[in-house]
């Protein structure tokens, strides 16, 4: 985990939502959701539930 992969983190949690997150941030949503599954990946862990 590094600064970035935080901020990204911080940024859903804030917002609620990875859409929210990715709006705050500036990026797509599909940045914020590849980099979180990255982070839950290197953590093995689910940080977030996911709805369909």
């Amino acid at each position: 985990m590094n600064a970035e992969d935080l901020r990204f983190f911080l940024a859903v949690r804030q917002a609620g939502s990875i859409k929210g997150g990715a709006r705050v941030l500036k990026v797509d949503h599909s940045t914020v959701s590849r980099r979180l599954a990255a982070l839950e990946e290197a953590l093995g862990a689910q940080l977030f539930a996911r709805t369909p």
